[in-house]
């Protein structure tokens, strides 16, 4: 099928997860990813809104139109968009700043008339000119934003500088077209199915425990708990959302790079088993969770220069032995996680049935625990990179970790249900995760429950 003139897709299975999630969400705004470049010195609005236009030639994720065929909502490439009137505002208080804020990401982008980015130029409380951007979360995910501004920086200092553009980053619409592929490839579905049914059945047999970052401390999830409730039902937990960060020290950052480079294992695998650990104790040691329920899931180099959104609902199951080493738990997720990459790409209803099947319940069913990204980028000198919530999350918690590559900084930023989490809790919560990462860095070869 093709519409003028370019081929017609079906949504990958990355952008189901992203369907579903709008389809029930109560705030539509979940489809909406915020985030800015701060500039110290300023920039030239000319030559950036040349350089926006670049990105939305380089990259066809921004060039995505959605078209209703029936009952399905299908998508085509567009030859040509141009990012259109740019807005230059002024927010000389921080009351107007977060005013504009609330204004800005309360509305979605409405993807069916191809309005997939929308930028606003402004100058902050502190003097500092930005690039505030909202994109829709069908064209792009955390990771691939990182991907995007990366980009910009470079195709702006370009433009600036007389220099030639850097290289030009993957195309999305060749992800998609092999994604639908996929779903006509009888036998590359059953060989996903069958890592599945082993990965529940027989390697996780036993169900996931929900486990917050608030511990056992929340009222409403214990009331939850005392009925015997493994998860938290999607609709308790879909209310407003507060973010925090909190900078990760850089003596952290500096032993875990380099433990990750000597032991073979990325700094997603680190930041997400120690993650899990802090989480089990600060729910009375629990052993068996659930922790991750969206993956941006690049498993190759041409995944990793492509903004187009790859994430995936995979259900992971942790386990934590503490009578094992934190070296061996590592090495166990991140051999998980190199396998689900190579099967990211079953429908949700698949996953669903399949959990259903083997423990009479579905994590897809559940928000457990937390939504994990981490976002490798490098930024030039005066320049800072930053994400925002949009105030109505889908998830308990969502962390993105944003590593800045050149000056080697970690800033943790979460996004968290009102209800559920207090900021004091979440304070406790990184001072747990800060100890345990020390430790196991330390004594990364100690079985668990001699450092804890």
């Amino acid at each position: 099928m093709e519409i003028n003139g370019q081929p017609l897709y079906h949504f990958s299975c990355s952008q189901d997860v992203i369907r579903l999630q709008n389809k029930y969400a109560l705030f539509k705004r979940v489809l909406n990813i915020l985030f800015s470049v701060t500039f110290d010195e300023g920039f030239d609005e000319a030559l950036m809104t040349q350089a926006l236009n670049k990105l939305f030639e380089r990259h066809d994720c921004l060039r995505l139109r959605f078209v209703q065929q029936g009952k399905e909502t299908m998508q085509y490439f567009e030859k040509e968009r141009k990012v259109g009137k740019i807005p230059s505002l002024r927010l000389d208080s921080n009351d107007a700043y977060e005013a504009f804020f609330r204004r800005f990401r309360r509305k979605p982008t409405d993807v069916a008339k191809g309005d997939v980015l929308r930028v606003v130029y402004a100058v902050n409380p502190d003097g500092k000119k930005m690039v505030i951007c909202k994109i829709s979360h069908y064209v792009a995910d955390t990771y691939g934003i990182g991907v995007l501004v990366a980009d910009l920086l470079a195709v702006y200092a370009a433009l600036r500088d007389g220099k030639e553009l850097p290289p030009a980053p993957g195309s999305f619409e060749e992800i998609i077209r092999k994604d639908n592929e996929y779903r006509n490839d009888a036998t590359a579905l059953e060989r996903d199915r069958d890592f599945y049914r082993d990965y529940y059945f027989n390697r996780h047999p036993e169900h996931p425990v929900y486990c917050g970052t608030h511990g056992n401390r929340s009222d409403r999830w214990l009331k939850y708990k005392h009925k015997g409730e493994f998860g938290l039902p999607y609709l308790f937990v879909r209310c407003d959302t507060d973010p925090f960060q909190f900078a990760v020290p850089n003596s952290i950052t500096q032993a875990a790079e380099k433990w990750c480079t000597d032991n073979g294992i990325s700094m997603t695998a680190f930041f997400l088993m120690s993650f899990s650990l802090a989480l089990s104790l600060i729910n009375d040691r629990e052993r068996r969770m659930a922790n991750v329920l969206i993956l941006n899931c690049r498993g190759t180099v041409a995944d990793r220069k492509t903004a187009g959104t790859k994430c995936s609902a995979v259900a992971a199951v942790t386990d934590i032995d503490y009578g094992k080493s934190f070296q061996d738990l590592a090495n166990v997720m991140a051999g998980e996680h190199n396998e689900f990459f190579r099967h990211t790409r079953l429908s949700y209803l698949d996953m669903e049935k399949m959990q259903h099947d083997a423990w009479k319940f579905s994590m897809l069913r559940f928000l457990n625990c937390a939504g994990f990204s981490y976002i490798p980028f490098t930024a030039p000198d005066g320049v800072t990179f930053q994400l925002h919530s949009n105030g109505k999350g889908a998830l308990v918690t969502y962390i993105a970790i944003m590593h800045d590559v050149k000056r080697n900084e970690v800033f943790i930023n979460y996004d968290v249900q009102k209800l559920l989490v207090t900021p004091a809790q979440l304070v406790d919560f990184q001072n747990v995760y800060n100890r345990v990462m020390e430790k196991v860095l330390a004594h990364p070869d100690a079985p668990l429950n001699e450092l804890f």
